[in-house]
């Protein structure tokens, strides 16, 4: 497949509204559907909604509910949908489940959680650990969470492992240059990856934060060619080139001359910042 139709929900979901969040994903995923978009994303957390607070701990199992209805819904595309997810050990996730013909066939954990500000991540969840690669129907995508593609590290991974496109969920709230910001992050990642990337971001106002929306499309070579509405709802539909990242690899070979002796060199130098500088 050498392009690949996505369907970019950037939804306002309210935090513990589990219901409300979960019509406005089944209303996007009818749109998707008459679109016949092959890939739909919903922001980060969006079953629970995103903020601070125990209702985490109250919601959890409702969302799960909500998840199991959406997931029938789902039928000959592929939907990634951030959610809470709780292992056998009752200890709690912030993940993305992906989901083809009413199956669940896929799941990432947040590796990057966050903790400053509004955000308290780490209170609430385990971090995961995991940087695997999914193919849907012959192409390979990787699954990031927000902060997750701050770091050059996990893009790299899923790069290396072969991944075609990146799909990163959000949260992230308005503030002062931080479009800039997201701008600069995205291009970068790939840019250093050769890869092109969508970004589904949550939007709207709750408990005094504002989102900031602003979901994109960059290309393989790191130029953005679509977003979404500020602040506000937005269905971004975007047409991904899967071919543009093999020509940019014939001539830069950046990922095909990486050094298995300098990464190795990395580990040391961080095992040395994490021994004081020793």
């Amino acid at each position: 497949m050498k392009k690949v139709k996505v369907f970019l929900a950037q939804l306002s979901t309210q935090l513990g509204d589990v219901k409300g969040n979960e019509e406005k994903i089944l209303r996007a995923i009818e749109k998707a559907k008459k679109e016949k978009a092959y890939i739909f994303v919903t922001p980060e957390l969006s079953t629970l909604g995103y903020g601070s607070g125990d209702i985490y701990l109250d919601k959890v199992d409702e969302n799960l509910v909500s998840l199991d209805r959406i997931r029938k819904e789902v039928d000959d595309f592929y939907a990634i949908i951030g959610y809470v997810e709780k292992d056998s050990y009752g200890f709690f996730y912030n993940s993305a489940c992906l989901i083809h013909d009413k199956k669940i066939i896929g799941n990432y954990r947040k590796v990057q959680l966050v903790n400053y500000r509004l955000f308290d991540e780490k209170r609430y969840f385990k971090r995961g650990t995991k940087l695997d690669v999914f193919n849907i129907g012959g192409i390979k995508i990787g699954i990031l969470i927000c902060e997750d593609v701050w770091f050059p590290e996990p893009s790299r991974a899923m790069a290396l492992r072969g991944a075609d496109l990146l799909i990163v969920l959000g949260a992230s709230p308005y503030e002062r240059f931080k479009k800039e910001i997201w701008e600069d992050f995205l291009v970068q990642r790939a840019r250093d990856n050769i890869i092109p990337l969508v970004f589904c971001n949550q939007a709207g106002c709750q408990d005094g934060v504002t989102y900031l929306g602003y979901s994109m499309y960059v290309s393989a070579s790191g130029n953005i060619l679509k977003t979404g509405k500020l602040l506000e709802e937005d269905y971004v539909i975007v047409i991904v080139d899967l071919e543009e990242a093999k020509r940019l690899r014939r001539r830069d070979t950046r990922l095909r001359e990486l050094r298995k002796d300098i990464l190795e060199e990395l580990l040391k130098a961080y095992e040395e910042m994490e021994n004081g500088g020793s």
